[in-house]
């Protein structure tokens, strides 16, 4: 399956760097993909061992939540962002109708556990743009780990 690396920009009308954007099939087979980009760049971002293995369960508990609310044959959007001391990781997918939010589940509990942030999102598709006549949406978890400093 073709991966897509987007290169490394400040997103327009953010002051926030983005390090690097890595569009997949939304497939279980590419959870090792994701995996292994978000323990490269928390490694490179200065994170520990512990913090680089919670992130990257938290990038498997969070795909395995919205790979089955994808649309067939779309893709998962995972951009990671580097604010001042922490990581954002941004994942999203085209749904293709709307969905309740997780936020009350087993796995919404671990992402709290896991990283210092978690907010779910659900965005409708704007259908004038798109064509797409049914209720389509976006929906996008971020996920925030702050860089403990030297010394806490």
């Amino acid at each position: 399956m073709p991966v897509t690396i987007f290169p490394t920009e400040v997103d327009a009308g953010s002051s926030i760097p983005t390090i690097a954007t890595v569009r997949v099939r939304a497939a279980a087979e590419q959870l090792s993909t994701l995996r292994g980009f978000t323990g490269t760049i928390a490694l490179n971002h200065g994170f520990d061992v512990d913090a680089v293995a919670d992130l990257e369960l938290a990038i498997d508990e969070t795909a395995g939540m919205l790979m089955p609310l994808a649309t067939p044959g779309t893709d998962i959007v995972c951009t990671f962002e580097a604010p001042v001391d922490a990581l954002r990781i941004v994942m999203s997918v085209t749904a293709s109708s709307s969905v309740a939010s997780s936020q009350h589940s087993f796995g919404w509990f671990v992402l709290e556990a896991l990283t210092d942030s978690a907010i779910f999102e659900q965005t409708p598709l704007d259908q004038s743009r798109s064509g797409d006549a049914n209720n389509s949406s976006t929906v996008t978890v971020t996920l925030l780990k702050n860089l403990l400093q030297r010394g806490e």
